[in-house]
């Protein structure tokens, strides 16, 4: 695994403990300097990023990701319930084409929210994204 991918690990589990962007970043660089300066690999160092971030106490912070996640939850629960309220109370039929299109188009854009969310709560604070991907490559 290289550095990047272990931030990006550990990014992930920290967030997912709920810790502020701020904190991420600033622990991040901590480690960053310390791996600069012992020439360490991360794993060697600090474990698995997933052990590391669990020795965190959890914060209360609501990541990009999650946020993005739950807009999913929102959008799908949404679609389905103007989807049955159409038709088992207006009494809207779509027809089996127009609900398959219909089904396809919330699923496509259910996953696509899912898939964003999954990106935010990998990617690293933009402050040392770059210092970090200039090391390993």
């Amino acid at each position: 695994m290289t550095t990047l991918e272990y931030f990006r690990a550990l990014a992930l589990g920290l967030r997912q403990r709920k810790l502020s962007e701020d904190q991420v970043a600033d622990l991040l660089r901590e480690l960053q300097s310390h791996l600069q300066e012992t020439g360490a690999r991360p794993e060697d160092a600090f474990g698995s990023p997933k052990e590391y971030a669990e020795r965190f106490p959890k914060g209360s912070t609501v990541s990009r990701g999650s946020k993005v996640g739950y807009l999913a939850a929102a959008v799908l629960m949404v679609l389905i319930g103007a989807k049955v309220f159409t038709g088992q109370v207006l009494g809207i039929s779509l027809g089996f084409p127009g609900t398959l299109i219909y089904l396809g188009a919330t699923a496509l854009l259910t996953f696509s929210l899912v898939a964003w969310s999954n990106v935010l709560q990998r990617r690293l604070p933009e402050r040392i994204a770059e210092d970090l991907s200039r090391q390993d490559t």
